[in-house]
């Protein structure tokens, strides 16, 4: 049963018994349609609540959550890059772990995203083979490897003469790291081909 059929049920279910009330009185047949609309209304409005669903009060979250910031890409959003980034923020559990920074990356929508860390000791003569090669200051430093989709731009024949032979990065994944990074650690980005 459609949702205007059901309140004009529920309408004349309220009126009290006896043969001077009409289930299909007027009054209750035009009040049924605003009610089932106030109803639709109120579902989409619980849409709204969740980030990754937002769309009529997206602008109204962006502000609240100081967005768009530092880390915003360049041009226009899509209403999908303002959703990830928006659910990306507002969702932050917190952690300082692998893990915690791999979901923020999959919440911005990169999949496919390790992370490297270093050893802690340092490679002397009495090291072993399969020792590591990185002095001690290689501890505060770690590594995001990013997959081949990610942007990689080679120079061609229309560039500059001044631009890079190739160009790579991704500002957005490279800013909201850096900036929920601790601030002892460098994080540096590795763009597999």
């Amino acid at each position: 049963m459609e949702l205007t059929a059901q309140y004009r049920q529920m309408l004349g279910a309220l009126l009290p018994r006896g043969p001077a009330w009409d289930a299909d009185d007027l009054l209750l047949t035009g009040l049924a349609p605003s009610l089932a609309e106030l109803h639709g209304r109120g579902n989409a409005l619980m849409l709204e609540t969740d980030p990754r669903s937002v769309t009529e009060l997206i602008d109204r979250y962006e502000e609240i959550s100081g967005l768009p910031d530092s880390c915003a890409p360049q041009g226009v959003q899509t209403l999908q890059q303002r959703r990830q980034r928006l659910d990306a923020k507002l969702n932050l559990a917190g952690g300082i772990n692998e893990a915690f920074y791999l979901e923020q990356l999959e919440a911005l929508g990169y999949t496919g995203v390790t992370i490297t860390r270093y050893k802690k000791s340092q490679f002397t003569c009495l090291s072993v083979c399969t020792d590591s090669l990185y002095s001690d200051e290689w501890r505060y430093y770690w590594q995001v490897n990013m997959p081949a989709a990610t942007q990689i731009t080679p120079m061609t024949a229309i560039s500059n003469a001044t631009d890079s032979l190739r160009a790579w990065g991704d500002t957005t994944a490279e800013c909201v790291l850096n900036k929920l990074a601790p601030s002892h650690t460098y994080v540096i980005f590795r763009y597999l081909e």
